[in-house]
Formats: structure tokens, sequence, C-alpha cells
């Protein structure tokens, strides 16, 4: 039964809101599977597998537990999960490659799209999916951008508008204006953030 082999004494899957659900059809005879969940009520072809057992099985301690082996365990787990490192999500590699992208001048659809080994329209697709645009995000890494050189440096406004990509000084006073509301020497006179 279920419960002798995760438990290692019997449990009884619980019927409330949800009971024993399999995603699959039904077997011609599923009484060896009411025989291992240890219950009648086993309902098929609804979505999701799920299993509720009753809180006080939850809560028992386990017969043959080893407490010696638990705190190794335990140990080992808060170790892990100190040293891991977060996987980057295909959105945050995008920013990445964007961000590296913008060192060498403006940053081109083709020029990014290739270092993702993708194509344009593909990438493209894959921002629309994730519910931004290439527009977006690189209005976003501009403004950052933006941001950090008028708080953290002294450049002109026309350095950092060549640095960012933007045609003169006044189409970075511009964008400035419709980011924040006000201009650059407003930005730069409330210092790093």
């Amino acid at each position: 039964m279920l419960g002798d082999l995760v438990a290692g004494r019997r449990r009884h899957p619980r019927r409330r809101r949800r009971g024993v659900h399999l995603p699959h059809r039904s077997p011609a005879a599923p009484g060896h599977l009411m025989e291992l969940f240890g219950t009648r009520r086993v309902e098929f072809e609804t979505g999701e597998p799920s299993i509720t057992f009753a809180q006080a099985d939850i809560e028992a301690p386990l017969p043959r537990a080893d407490p010696a082996l638990a705190a190794i365990l335990d140990d080992h787990a808060r170790l892990s999960v100190a040293a891991a490192r977060p996987v980057l999500g295909w959105l945050d590699r995008f920013h990445s490659v964007l961000e590296s992208a913008v060192t060498g001048g403006p940053p081109g659809l083709d020029q990014v799209a290739a270092r993702l080994a993708m194509s344009p329209r593909t990438l493209q697709r894959r921002l629309r999916d994730e519910g931004t645009s290439w527009r977006e995000e690189l209005e976003s890494l501009r403004r950052r951008r933006v941001d950090r050189l008028l708080r953290e440096t002294t450049l002109s406004v026309d350095s950092i508008a060549a640095r960012v990509g933007f045609t003169d000084s006044r189409a970075l006073r511009r964008a400035i204006h419709r980011w924040y509301g006000h201009g650059p020497a407003a930005i730069r006179a409330s210092g790093p953030s």
C-alpha cells in the first residue's frame, strides 16, 4: 500500500475537496490502484494528480526515522541552499546579453539575436511571450544607464547621450522628461540612489 511505501505504516488518503486524483484513464481493473492507495475513492481523468492525507498522518512521526540521519540531511540541505546560485531564466539571459551589447554602442536587434543564437523574429516573439518588446527593453536599459550616469558621474548630457545611444542631447532631454517629468539637472542634484 502507498502509505506503507511512503511512511512505513498504513496511511489512508482522505477524500476532502480532492481525494486521490489521477490524470490518466482508468485501467480495466483498477483494484490494484485502490489497494495501493488504500482507498476505493480513486478518480481518473482529473487533470493534475493529487492525493490528500489526513492531518494526523502528516504530523505522525515515522516509525523507522533516524534522528542522526535527519540532522545530517538538514545540514546538507541548509548548506546546499546557501551555496546555490540562482538559475537565470531566459529573460535574465537576454538582459545580460543586451547589457553587454550596449558597451559597443547602440545595440541592434540583429546583433543581440545573434548573440542569443536565434533569429530576430524569434527574439521578438520570445519577448512578446514575456509581455515585453525590444523597444520596451531597450528603453528600460537606456533609462537605467542614464539614471546611473547622471547620478554617479560628472559627464555632460552630450556625453551621456552618445554613450547611451541617443542621436543628440535634445533627444536625451526629451526622453528624461518623458521618464521623470523633469530635466537631467534634477536627477543629478538628487545624488546617488
